[in-house]
């Protein structure tokens, strides 16, 4: 993918498990970091793996509520 995209238009938000077995949240921070996007954000979230939407529902919450509210 980092060869494919390399800048976006549009807000990108790049939300992360530190246990995440299924995507590398190291690979994802850089590509993030050599993407050129307007407006992104890298969230990690340091009790979860896969889905922090589901393990840290709170902390979720809070953080989309304060980003698209």
């Amino acid at each position: 993918m980092p060869a494919l995209v390399t800048k976006l238009g549009i807000p990108c938000y790049f939300i992360m498990g530190d246990y995440d077995y299924m995507t590398s949240s190291h690979a994802a921070k850089e590509f993030f970091d050599k993407l050129e996007a307007e407006q992104k954000e890298f969230i990690a979230f340091d009790q979860s793996a896969h889905y922090p939407q589901f393990e840290e529902k709170e902390k979720f919450f809070e953080w989309g509520s304060k980003t698209f509210l």
